[in-house]
């Protein structure tokens, strides 16, 4: 089996000088503010038990066949995530139907409670790493959230619910297991009950822009990066 990508491990992120940097980055970019309320929401995440800190992938226990193809573990924060549900409601010109939101490499969930908290009424996350899956499971019960779920799968066996709204992948693999996700997702795309958008961030291949219509592309202070499509 070859070696998982050289980008897997994003466990620098837990270090201090790290977290020093990213509160000072805050500061500058977004205010005294926004980033006492981003503390305040960590502090809440911690008294509950909720842990969503970034994790080298190598030694976890990875299903499937495409276990070399997956990427870092990084971990989708509530304004964030905000920002992207906005900059897509304002391309597509009206509200987002918020009916299920699906998560291609979810880590442990952070995204996924996220959509909730932000309104959409069922969320669902796909990971392909075991322990990053029970970490979710244990995430979405400290939180007491209902219609959030963690599903331990490959994300090239993940059949999409035909009331699927809103796909989210933020870089979760390489170009190799996105051209089978996408190719599964146009063979189902005639069951599909609403007009599904889908937003890439850090995007690290093209085969999107095969499958789908390109409606903008992004580029935050943050250095993050978004692609927004329509299916």
């Amino acid at each position: 089996m070859r070696a998982t990508h050289t980008n897997a491990d994003m466990s620098h992120e837990n270090k201090l000088y790290y977290k020093t940097s990213i509160f000072l980055k805050s500061l500058r970019d977004n205010g005294l503010f926004s980033t006492l309320r981003k503390i305040g929401q960590r502090i809440f995440y911690k008294t509950k038990g909720v842990d969503f800190s970034t994790q080298n992938i190598y030694d976890l226990t990875r299903k499937g066949e495409h276990q070399e193809h997956g990427t870092a573990l990084v971990s989708t924060s509530t304004d964030f995530l905000q920002q992207l549900l906005g900059d897509l409601e304002k391309l597509i010109d009206k509200p987002l139907n918020k009916r299920l939101f699906v998560d291609f490499g979810s880590g442990k969930g952070a995204a996924i409670i996220h959509a909730r908290e932000l309104g959409f009424q069922r969320t669902i996350g796909v990971e392909f790493a075991k322990e990053l899956h029970e970490r979710a499971i244990q995430n979405i019960k400290a939180l007491g959230l209902s219609h959030v779920d963690s599903i331990y799968e490959d994300a090239t066996n993940y059949k999409l619910p035909n009331d699927i709204s809103l796909i989210y992948f933020f870089n979760p693999f390489d170009e190799v297991v996105m051209q089978k996700v996408m190719s599964n997702i146009m063979q189902q795309k005639s069951n599909f009950e609403n007009d599904v958008y889908i937003i890439y961030g850090n995007a690290s291949c093209s085969v999107l822009k095969e499958h789908c219509q390109l409606l903008d592309e992004t580029v935050y202070t943050s250095g993050a990066k978004a692609e927004f499509y329509k299916l």
